[in-house]
């Protein structure tokens, strides 16, 4: 592992999301109204894009244009085992029928069920696909998980990007949206609750990417499958309490985590014979 790459990246991401986010949050301050959310949105989006600009300027710096064209190569993976898929698709469901189930027995109604909110599936994909997925995954599974992979266990790995990860996202807890804790009261369980699904959610990237060729079109598409929990669109009546079942799901990632864990499903090699 080269440190001196490593923290440069980590240096670069750090000053340009919180940059911006620091910057959207200053606009907020005065109130949040239409043309505040209008102006703090493109300080936002711009901000979300900092791991992967980061891993781009930082692997330029080190390997060149032929070390961005590699870096750039594994977004577009797509050659993997088919059932890599289905856990793009099936896993998310999982967990937030699981988070439904407990917010029925602990909270409250759940609600009818609208089937026709299939309609709009393509529409939420599509407008999530820009945010996290495909500003994040480039730098934390594209770059920083093979440099990481030359000096620790797969596992371990996985929780340091968990951890980052984390740290990375605390500013927008006080913006309006961004993460499941903004715009909600922040307290130790709900934090708590966070931290461990960032932690689940990466092992789970981390264990798909490594059996998926180090494909980063494999972490986008998972991330956008969490981010877009289409199983609450059929749930309308549930809109105003979406984060409260969220952080209810972690339950399921942590089951499926454990289980990862259990049955050594890290334990490849470092770097897994990719770059």
């Amino acid at each position: 592992m080269n440190n001196k790459k490593t923290y440069i990246f980590l240096l670069m991401t750090i000053i340009w999301s919180w940059t911006f986010w620091f910057i959207g949050l200053n606009l907020l301050a005065n109130g949040i109204n239409q043309e505040s959310i209008g102006k703090f949105l493109i300080f936002f989006f711009t901000g979300v894009y900092g791991p992967t600009i980061s891993a781009i300027a930082t692997t330029l710096i080190f390997d060149g244009f032929t070390g961005v064209l590699s870096l750039l190569k594994k977004i577009f993976i797509w050659n993997v085992p088919f059932k890599n898929y289905l856990y793009i698709i099936l896993l998310p469901i999982f967990f937030i029928i699981i988070g439904i189930g407990l917010y029925n027995i602990f909270i409250g109604d759940i609600g009818s069920f609208d089937l026709m909110a299939f309609i709009s599936i393509p529409t939420i994909l599509g407008a999530g696909f820009y945010a996290g997925p495909l500003g994040e995954e480039l730098g934390w599974r594209g770059f920083l998980l093979p440099e990481l992979q030359k000096k620790y266990t797969n596992l371990k790995s996985a929780i340091i990007i968990g951890v980052i990860w984390f740290i990375w996202h605390i500013p927008l807890w006080w913006a309006p949206f961004g993460t499941l804790v903004s715009g909600e009261s922040i307290s130790f369980l709900t934090v708590t609750t966070y931290f461990l699904m960032l932690i689940c959610l990466s092992i789970i990237i981390t264990w798909l990417v490594i059996n998926s060729k180090g494909s980063v079109l494999v972490a986008i598409l998972f991330h956008l499958s969490i981010n877009a929990g289409i199983t609450l669109l059929f749930f309308p009546e549930l809109n105003l309490d979406f984060k409260k079942v969220h952080l209810l799901s972690s339950v399921g990632m942590l089951i499926f985590t454990g289980i990862l864990i259990a049955r050594n499903k890290l334990k490849t090699s470092a770097n897994n014979g990719y770059k």
